[in-house]
């Protein structure tokens, strides 16, 4: 019997009994700014950040599509912290690409055992995601990192920190202790959404990296999979908002004592027009999960048999995914209150933290460009590619070197 048939079982048991108790105080949370750090920690103990871990280093070995189950599920307790764990769970998959050494040893068996890994690649004031100010450079025997960044979403709950560089004109991910000197993180995200994801500033001041945990994105085919592996986080956790406010919202309807003067009954839960509000909120939280589960099953046949053509066919499917996610939560998250009527602004249930957290998760990688890029596609023939192959194949300036691809 595998690790995978002998212990994920018993682990996904453990995570969706926390992922159950999120929903309880996450309303709280978000209003009184209470950082979810416990919580965290109760789903690392859980085995959350070791699904994706091989077994030869003590994970689980899970399938993404197993993944994905889990992350709806802990995006419906709190969404917070689906997308607090975007930048380890990325870290994971860049540590399976990456070839034996130091690093993947080190970091896989030190996530297995509970550690955590946060982000810190974009940065403010530039041109585009690609365009790095922060320096690498070698001093002696190790490398002296000097940088800010900003969006390191979950860095501050973080034990190591993925560093996102170019040295020599490549891109590389330095990766260092969160508590090596030199580290400060801030907690100055102000989006509207999304608020407890300590998605703020990191400054590095000449903090040292060891050689041997530069892990250098040279393989066209991982860069093309991390890109919509990303986006895959972020649309399984568009999916756990919608269901979270589908739940909710039958929750309000069921606690409903009077109607309006229009409506065909006074009871609310037996008025036809309000169940069919409720009824398209939950299909729309339907088709947000099975959007996410049928990317799942893409990302497993590509990393199946890795390939230049599976590598378009997921750019294409995330792509898709973040486009329908996006209009489908919009949807559904303005329609709920046709049926919630006057009850559902009150501050109490806080159900517009459902519309704001969504709005801030699908303007990360904004739903126009991801429409274009497969409209593109289908019309044009031309391939997707994620933004590191598409930076690594410029003149340096940012103009393309080259015509665009074609399939």
């Amino acid at each position: 019997m595998t690790v995978v048939d002998d212990v994920l079982p018993g682990r996904l048991t453990a995570i969706s009994a926390v992922a159950r108790s999120l929903s309880g105080e996450a309303a709280r949370r978000d209003a009184e700014h209470i950082l979810p750090t416990a919580q965290l920690r109760e789903l690392l103990d859980a085995g959350a950040g070791a699904l994706r871990i091989p077994a030869e280093f003590g994970g689980s070995g899970a399938p993404i599509r197993v993944l994905a189950e889990v992350l709806v599920e802990i995006a419906a307790g709190d969404s917070n912290l689906a997308q607090i764990f975007r930048g380890h769970l990325g870290l994971v998959e860049i540590l399976r690409f990456a070839p034996p050494g130091p690093a993947r040893e080190t970091l896989l068996r030190a996530a297995a055992a509970g550690a955590f890994f946060g982000p810190a690649g974009a940065e403010l004031n530039t041109s585009n995601l690609s365009a790095l100010n922060t320096s690498l450079r070698r001093d002696g025997d190790h490398y002296v990192l000097t940088g800010r960044k900003y969006y390191t979403t979950g860095s501050l709950y973080a034990d190591w920190l993925n560093v996102l560089v170019r040295d020599g004109g490549e891109f590389v991910s330095a990766i260092v202790p969160r508590e090596r000197p030199g580290i400060s993180i801030v907690d100055d995200w102000d989006g509207f959404g999304q608020r407890l994801t300590a998605s703020g500033t990191a400054v590095f001041d000449r903090v040292r990296v060891d050689p041997e945990f530069l892990l250098r994105h040279r393989d066209p085919l991982a860069n093309d999979y991390m890109e919509a592996f990303y986006q895959f986080v972020h649309s399984a956790t568009q999916a756990g908002i919608v269901r979270a406010a589908a739940d909710e919202l039958a929750t309000l309807v069921r606690g409903r004592g009077r109607s309006y003067p229009l409506a065909p009954t006074p009871d609310p839960t037996a008025d036809p027009q309000v169940l069919q509000v409720v009824g398209e909120v939950h299909s729309k939280a339907f088709t947000a999960h099975a959007t996410v589960a049928a990317l799942a099953e893409s990302l497993d046949r590509f990393l199946a048999e890795p390939s230049a053509a599976a590598a378009r066919r997921i750019l294409l499917d995330s792509a898709a995914a973040q486009v329908t996610n996006t209009e489908l939560a919009g949807a559904a998250l303005w329609q709920l209150f046709d049926a919630g009527s006057a009850g559902a602004v009150k501050a109490g249930p806080a159900l517009d933290r459902h519309w704001r957290n969504a709005r801030t998760v699908s303007s990360h990688n904004p739903r126009i460009y991801k429409a274009t890029l497969i409209g593109d596609h289908a019309v044009n023939g031309t391939a997707p590619r994620s933004y590191l192959n598409s930076a690594a194949a410029t003149d340096g300036s940012g103009a393309a070197a080259t015509a665009a691809d074609r399939v």
